[in-house]
């Protein structure tokens, strides 16, 4: 594809040329009119949908080959290995989260074993993947024997609307037909309640609650109560605020009517103490920007960098402190040779340098990893840095069950070879020192194995 410079030319890799035939081309995009434009975009977004529904066919295809791995390893079936090792595979391909991916072979599974008729719209260009979605999920939870014609009929809603209206519309029309299936369907969504945190820019996150429907409300009106009362006293802090802050002193140890106390930041704006931290966290923070020498960033574990003054704030509630001795010229601990048994300081280097499980693509932080010698202890691995990484507990089984293999040529560089043979490389979070490397998993470098 060509356009003044601004659609490069597409050129498939060599090997997989063969399995496609035909061509496309694009010129002059920019010579377009008005009329020209629509019909373009109405011709894109069919070869979209066309593209991911050979996406569906051929993420189902690795499940079928990875299938066939596990059932010679294990010698046994064990579906839910398999699809976990699909996503594996799928995301690190793609560049996609874990439960990204997941989600990914899931609906390639349903429109490929149990919608092929929602899989042939998608691949007509006759409904987006957002739609071929909602049918799977509106479908999924109706009575098998009547799923086939109530996705003909989903599939006549969705023309010439939005995924939106089609969502509310196959929801009404689902009730209303099979009430009963309502109450399972809150059994099994509840069953998956959670919590969690995403971080985003500028040295916040967002903490989110997957809760039933009632409780949520009752906890926000509750927050909005206190807030609105905190107002009355003469609290000058937006409702948005407060009830950010009495949430996060609830949860942290203060009581309702004692939120955070507000104190003054050196610029001028109003910031607020958390008070009662009781929960580890990890901080890197250069000593001459601990005692206000300089502002240069620190680290938080599992975060990314944060400013001089957060990390200071953090420091003044910290209830203990854990000196790292480092290595000047590499801020690495030093190896301990033999010893199994990591010691705390180098487990504490090893968070610091991972931030997350070392397996490609994956966010699980280090709290919640396990450390693993890549070459096994018991086959004289030894332990020290260059033969040490984190990793979650299902891609330390993966793993140690021989489904992906892993070296590491360099310290904190892991090279992965895949169930299918693909290698992935993934450079660490973090060298203090020196300059910080990607996050784990965000954009490695691929090839063919």
């Amino acid at each position: 594809m060509s356009g003044r410079g601004l659609l490069n030319d597409f050129t498939l890799a060599e090997g997989i040329s063969r399995r496609f035939s035909g061509s496309l081309t694009v010129s002059d995009v920019d010579a377009l009119d008005a009329a020209e434009a629509v019909e373009m975009l109405e011709a894109v977004a069919s070869l979209t949908a066309w593209a991911q529904a050979l996406q569906a066919r051929v993420v189902h295809r690795m499940e079928e080959l990875i299938n066939r791995e596990v059932e010679e390893m294990l010698q046994k079936p064990d579906p839910v290995m398999a699809m976990s090792l699909t996503a594996a595979e799928a995301g690190s391909v793609l560049r996609l989260p874990h439960m990204t991916a997941m989600h990914l072979v899931s609906d390639s599974e349903a429109l490929c074993d149990r919608y092929p008729e929602t899989l042939a719209s998608l691949s007509h260009g006759s409904i987006s993947y957002r739609h071929a979605q909602a049918v799977i999920d509106q479908a999924d939870s109706v009575p098998e024997e009547e799923r086939r014609g109530f996705q003909s009929e989903l599939l006549a809603l969705a023309e010439g609307q939005t995924c939106a209206h089609l969502m509310r519309a196959a929801r009404r029309l689902r009730e209303r037909r099979w009430p009963e299936t309502m109450i399972e369907r809150h059994r099994a969504a509840l069953e998956k309640r959670r919590v969690g945190f995403d971080p985003l820019p500028d040295g916040m996150g967002q903490f989110t609650a997957f809760v039933a429907a009632e409780t949520g409300q009752a906890i926000l009106s509750k927050l909005t109560a206190a807030a609105r009362g905190q107002q009355q006293a003469g609290d000058t802090r937006t409702v948005d605020q407060l009830r950010a802050d009495i949430f996060s002193s609830l949860m942290l140890g203060a009581g309702p009517d004692d939120p955070a106390v507000p104190q003054v930041a050196g610029n001028g704006d109003t910031v607020h103490e958390v008070p009662g931290i009781a929960a580890e966290i990890m901080v890197l923070i250069p000593a001459d920007t601990l005692f206000g020498g300089d502002d240069k960033v620190a680290e938080l574990n599992g975060y990314g960098p944060i400013s001089s003054e957060a990390a200071r704030r953090l420091a003044r509630q910290a209830l203990h402190w854990t000196g790292l001795v480092q290595d000047p010229a590499t801020g690495e601990i030093l190896a301990v040779g033999r010893r199994r048994r990591v010691p705390a300081g180098l487990k504490r280097w090893l968070q610091a340098r991972d931030g997350t499980c070392r397996f490609p693509g994956c966010s699980v932080s280090t709290p919640r990893t396990e450390i693993d010698h890549t070459i096994p202890w018991s086959h004289g691995g030894p332990t020290e840095h260059g033969n040490l990484a984190n990793l979650c507990p299902k891609h330390h089984r993966y793993k140690t069950l021989g489904f992906w293999s892993a070296d590491q040529p360099v310290p904190g560089v892991l090279k992965w070879r895949s169930t299918l043979g693909r290698t992935y490389q993934v450079k660490p979070v973090l060298d203090y020192g020196r300059p910080t490397y990607p996050a784990a998993g965000e954009g490695p470098e691929t090839r063919a194995g």
